[in-house]
């Protein structure tokens, strides 16, 4: 028996993300072509209904491969439909006039600014209006005299949109690269009276009705004396609201694995639908009761979904439970192999980017690892006692869903939380207590006594879980951290997981093999790292907005220059690692030194951590190459030459690109994150006339270079 044939979509998603990724990573601004998945439908057909040769058994792979490749071809055109920049009416091709625009996500309200996502619906040109399409990230000065700006609100702007460049720092999160995945191509800033609110009726106007009931419901917590870190997992947990986290709580949850708690996914849902299951029990006693419960299930659900913003997570999650839902009132249920690759493919024909985001994929390999290892890790241990099996079947889940990350969140987050199974244990009991008191606490807020009860009692279980999951993290290894696998190795570690779970429970020696070869193989490549490694000799201009910062490290060693008007404090220091510690982790950089560049640091002390770096106030000669820092004006009369290998231009230095490069003779300029856009624009340009390359960190991202 085929054992693919009773999985039937199971079959159709590996040629439909074969194809979206193809398109995503080679075929990204191209045009929709739609004769092309005609052609392949007109072959299909013709080699199925009219030569009888093709109907024979032996020759039926040639209709699975037309089929197969009809699922690439449609999921290839379908990244072109979804590609902002393809469409005829896209607003970047002209980013200067006046434009009528939609807020498409709750903006983020600052003191000085208000940040929005705004969709470009129409464009003024030549007096008329015109369609547009695209989405742009505006920064809007507040007007005192109008309302704050909302999800859904109609907005008149009348500005330039500059495109989106990718500054970031090496081995960092790349802002430009998210945005841009999410169709957000170009920004601007937008002053007081270039930015008017309409009050015409949104076209948004079912999320924005879900987001003010989302806001209803965050007051009734304030309200009932819900406050401080308690309010900010409660809204977190209960209705996707995350702007009141502090970086502690990310950390804490984070370093833990518990992270996945704080942003609403299949986990909520599933609660949701339990109780709803348990509260309309009485109306699956008939056929009219249980059509009716499916409708009821179905618009809870996905309002719920709504309400919390429609994260891939939750949208994973609400597609899944809407397809058994509908099976079971028709009578028809399907296996779970099917139910997630319907659910795969819905969410991808609606946005095909969403296979980039990583809450999509974790959340969508955590429920394929406890589809696959729940049940063989759970059937290692059996218990004759209730509590016992509970526990178990927990860590089982916990164990199951862990496999089948590990490898993603090593290569996204270069971290391994060692208590995640402890952790467990008391997280998913205990928020699911949450959730179910927290309900009550949104269902009584206006009852005087019964809600401050309530609320008394959620404040304290989210107390509970906050000091549980703070205590784990201060345990002694708590977090493994400086994981840095590339692309490869994170295919091969699925590789191998899989193999070793084949290996297990087959028994057959052919997955013992391939388990063996693939840990050889990730073994090779990290032998190779370190024999890399030991001959690596790196220079790297990083971009510190404001300041200077600078890197030179030598096989396991790393000397960092950052500059600063006056000596800096704990605050910057903070900012300075943060900047540099997932690029000194990937590159294997056990040992690192800072120094502030203003103090008089030479030769003598610098080479006890790096033996090829000599420094002379500003100027550093490292792994045969000469560096220079210019950050003051050039003395009048200095008609000295020195050549330098790379100057580096660093605090607003008041010179012409022609005078230094007379005095200088650099082979390349580089000018750091600490210079003003004014200088940069006029290097930039004299750089064109002179003809010497010129890179800008605040443009470009960090400058690096091997040696």
């Amino acid at each position: 028996m085929n054992p693919w044939r009773p999985f039937p979509l199971l079959r159709l998603v590996f040629p439909f993300l074969a194809g979206i990724g193809f398109a995503i990573t080679y075929g990204f601004n191209h045009k929709p072509q739609p004769l092309l998945p005609g052609i392949f439908l007109i072959i299909l057909f013709f080699t199925i209904l009219v030569p009888r040769t093709f109907r024979l058994y032996r020759y039926r792979w040639i209709s699975g491969l037309l089929i197969n490749g009809f699922i690439f071809v449609i999921a290839f055109q379908l990244v072109a439909l979804h590609q902002p920049t393809t469409d005829k009416v896209y607003f970047g091709d002209t980013p200067e006039g006046t434009f009528l625009t939609v807020v498409t996500e709750p903006p983020s309200i600052k003191l000085s600014y208000t940040k929005a996502i705004l969709e470009i619906r129409q464009r003024r040109n030549a007096g008329k209006w015109q369609m547009a399409s695209g989405k742009t990230l505006a920064y809007l000065k507040p007007d005192r005299n109008a309302h704050p700006v909302q999800f859904g609100d109609i907005l008149l702007i009348h500005t330039r949109f500059q495109g989106i460049s990718d500054n970031a720092n090496p081995h960092s999160f790349r802002y430009a690269g998210f945005l841009i995945m999410k169709g957000i191509t170009h920004q601007s800033y937008i002053s007081t009276g270039f930015w008017k609110k309409f009050s015409a009726p949104s076209p948004l106007f079912f999320r924005r009705f879900a987001y003010r009931l989302r806001d209803r419901m965050l007051d009734i917590l304030r309200h009932n004396g819900v406050k401080g870190k308690e309010f900010a997992v409660a809204s977190a947990l209960l209705l996707g609201y995350v702007e009141e986290l502090d970086d502690e709580l990310r950390r804490d949850y984070s370093a833990t694995g518990a992270m996945h708690i704080l942003s609403v996914s299949g986990m909520h849902v599933g609660i949701i639908y339990v109780f709803l299951e348990f509260l309309l029990l009485f109306l699956s006693r008939n056929k009219t009761g249980r059509i009716l419960k499916t409708i009821i299930l179905l618009v809870f659900i996905w309002f719920y979904a709504f309400l919390t913003g429609l994260s891939p997570c939750v949208l994973r999650a609400a597609a899944m439970l809407s397809l058994p839902i509908l099976g079971k009132s028709l009578d028809r249920p399907s296996g779970m192999p099917n139910i997630l690759s319907a659910s795969l493919i819905l969410i991808l024909i609606l946005d095909p980017f969403l296979v980039l985001d990583i809450g999509f994929q974790l959340s969508y390999l955590a429920v394929i690892g406890i589809v696959l290892f729940y049940k063989p890790v759970y059937d290692r241990f059996t218990f004759t006692s209730w509590f016992p099996d509970k526990i178990w079947s927990i860590l089982a889940v916990s164990i199951a869903a862990q496999l089948s990350t590990l490898p993603i969140t090593l290569y996204t987050f270069h971290q391994f939380p060692n208590y995640f199974m402890l952790t467990n244990i008391f997280v998913v009991p205990l928020s699911s207590l949450i959730i179910y008191n927290g309900i009550l606490v949104l269902v009584v807020g206006s009852v005087p006594f019964f809600s401050l009860l309530a609320a008394r009692v959620l404040s304290f279980l989210i107390w509970s879980l906050n000091s549980i999951i703070h205590f784990i993290e201060q345990l002694p290894y708590s977090t493994l951290r400086g994981f840095h696998p590339g692309l490869m190795e994170m295919m091969m570690m699925y590789v191998a997981i899989l193999a070793g779970f084949l290996m297990l429970t087959t028994r057959k020696p052919t997955w013992v093999f391939v388990f063996l070869l693939t840990i050889i193989m990730l073994s090779i490549s990290s032998f190779t790292f370190r024999l890399k490694r030991l001959s690596s000799c790196r220079f790297v201009v990083y971009n510190s907005r404001g300041n200077s910062l600078l890197q030179f490290s030598f096989q396991n060693r790393a000397v960092l220059f950052y500059d600063f008007t006056t000596y800096p404090g704990e605050d910057y220091f903070q900012r300075v690692r943060q900047i540099v510690q997932g690029d000194l982790d990937a590159h294997g950089i056990c040992f690192r030194r800072f120094y502030w560049n203003r103090r008089k640091v030479s030769g003598s002390v610098v080479p006890k951590n790096l033996t090829c770096l000599n420094k002379s106030g500003r100027f550093f000669q490292f792994c045969g190459k000469r560096i220079g820092i210019l950050s003051t004006k050039i003395p009048k009369g200095f008609y000295m030459k020195m050549d330098l290998d790379y100057l580096v231009l660093s605090g607003n230095p008041p010179v012409d690109l022609s005078e230094a490069m007379n005095v200088f003779h650099p082979g390349e300029i580089v000018i750091d994150g600490s210079n003003s856009g004014f200088r940069i624009k006029q290097w930039l340009e004299d750089s064109r006339k002179l003809k010497v390359p010129c890179y800008t960190v605040s443009q470009d991202g960090a400058f690096e270079r091997d040696f």
